[in-house]
């Protein structure tokens, strides 16, 4: 049998993981005042997004005409936020985060999970690609 690499070990660089946390921490706060170009800030320009209704979007300009429109036309009574569940660094400059994103309309609630990953370029974090999936939530 072939030796496999292990590659989700959650790193110890606490620096990376709080800068990490704080570009999730953005992102919430940006999809609550509705501002996409914010809500995008962190994408990379060859970002490879699949939204929870699976679209794919190849590159941030279709992304964030994406997000321009759900934000400004569609997000109004939504409230979100990101519950990180893990980081890990499978090489020193990526990053893949695990993470909850619930989603509560009208009272209702509902949930995303998700998978990113994010590279590291000139000490900044960047989002390169992500998949976003809807979880059935049970009462």
């Amino acid at each position: 049998m072939t030796d496999r690499p292990d590659t989700q070990e959650a790193r110890t660089d606490e620096d990376d993981v709080r800068l990490i946390e704080e570009i999730f921490a953005e992102l919430g706060s940006a999809f609550a005042e509705h501002d996409a170009a914010r809500f995008d800030e962190r994408f990379t320009a060859d970002i490879v997004f699949t939204a929870v209704n699976g679209v794919r979007f190849l590159g941030w300009e279709e992304i964030h005409a994406y997000h321009r429109e759900r934000l400004t036309g569609h997000a109004e009574g939504i409230s979100t936020w990101y519950k990180i569940e893990r980081v890990t660094f499978p090489a020193p400059d990526v990053a893949v985060v695990f993470f909850r994103q619930p989603v509560v309309v009208s009272g209702h609630e509902r949930a995303n999970v998700g998978t990113w990953v994010l590279v590291k370029r000139e000490g900044q974090w960047w989002i390169s690609a992500g998949q976003n999936t809807g979880v059935a939530v049970t009462a």
